[in-house]
């Protein structure tokens, strides 16, 4: 077991995960997720610690390949010091976990996700009871508003990935950044990257030749030979 690997079977120093659970900071209207089945499903992972073993309704489940990328926004600056993962059996539970702070919906996406340098990376291992918590390094988990986790893998190294549950400890700073400034981040975020888009389309696109005649340019015409 890693180092930054916290079991809840003891009270980690008398603060347990449900007594710091930031479930009540997440903006859960705002959750977004990449290469999900079910897009509905991200959010209803994001249940109270007291809930984390229910199994109504089907989990957060991949659309063909094991990777699937979650976006979580705060409704203020919060500290993130742990994480826990409860995935689904036969091998599809995540088997690695990457986070970004901070990062706009779609910034960290399946085209880019593998070449961006995360905040913090783990190795996560099968946890159907949800004694396993993630510790991050806090000193890089200060005042963030967002949250990107990104599953590569999962311990089957094949097939589809299932989340049940995902859980954040932690605590809100009370800091409650300007939402009409986040959200036009992301719009910028979102043009820009449509522009870029629409850049490289346009000079894939070849050029239609000049066919205009040396008379339309203004040059004499050629005499005809009788």
């Amino acid at each position: 077991m890693e180092r930054n690997v916290c079991t809840h079977e003891h009270d980690c120093g008398n603060e347990d995960f449900g007594g710091s659970s930031l479930h009540g900071h997440i903006n859960h209207q705002r959750v977004t997720v990449l290469n999900a089945e079910d897009d509905a499903a991200a959010p209803r992972v994001l249940r109270p610690w007291e809930e984390r073993l229910e199994r109504e309704g089907e989990p957060l489940r991949s659309d063909d390949d094991p990777e699937l990328i979650l976006h979580i926004p705060f409704t203020c600056d919060v500290k993130v010091r742990g994480i826990m993962v409860i995935g689904g059996g036969e091998g599809r539970a995540p088997r690695r976990m990457e986070a970004w702070t901070d990062k706009a919906a779609g910034e960290i996406s399946l085209s880019n996700a593998a070449r961006r340098t995360p905040t913090q990376a783990w190795n996560i291992v099968e946890d159907l009871q949800g004694v396993l918590e993630y510790q991050t390094d806090l000193t890089k988990f200060q005042a963030v508003s967002s949250l990107t986790l990104f599953f590569p893998t999962n311990v089957a190294s094949t097939g589809t990935t299932e989340i049940w549950y995902v859980g954040l400890r932690g605590e809100g700073t009370g800091n409650v950044r300007d939402m009409r400034v986040t959200t036009a981040y992301e719009v910028a975020f979102k043009l820009n990257s449509n522009l870029r888009h629409h850049v490289n389309t346009a000079r894939a696109i070849p050029q239609a030749h000049d066919h205009r005649t040396p008379a339309e340019d203004g040059a004499p015409a050629p005499a005809l030979g009788l």
